[in-house]
């Protein structure tokens, strides 16, 4: 408030229209920012995705087990299950390629995407299941 008087002469008292316009110029700004961050992290994420897929090495599967990670790699035609954790990465053993059911990545839906779905089908529906997933 002292900054605030010091910028308002005694004599005037703050108009409406001056304030509104700042309260509109804070919220376009607000707004600026949103989008700016929105965009740089689907940048960074893009680029990101872009360095991880490799022609010779990729990740097929990952699965967290408390501090630790277990994953299967492909180098080439070969597939391999390693761990990682705090400690370092091991490679646990190598996994015939026929025992490995591999799904295109594409046509994966996130899970958040199937409960959504069931979501308003029991709506539509009007059969409400308690909220549990079904396959």
């Amino acid at each position: 408030m002292i900054i605030l008087s010091n910028l308002v002469p005694k004599s005037q008292s703050p108009n409406f229209l001056g304030m509104a316009f700042q309260l509109i110029f804070l919220i376009i700004i607000f707004i600026v920012v949103i989008f700016l961050a929105y965009y740089s992290t689907k940048f960074i994420a893009g680029a990101k995705l872009k360095n991880m897929t490799k022609k010779n090495m990729k990740i097929i599967e990952t699965i967290s087990i408390g501090f630790n990670h277990l994953h299967i790699i492909q180098v080439n035609n070969q597939y391999f299950l390693i761990s990682s954790s705090k400690e370092g990465i091991r490679m646990l053993a190598e996994i015939d390629g026929k025992d490995l059911t591999l799904v295109d990545n594409q046509s994966v839906s996130l899970p958040f995407e199937k409960y959504l779905k069931q979501y308003f089908d029991n709506i539509k529906t009007k059969n409400k299941k308690g909220g549990k997933y079904e396959e």
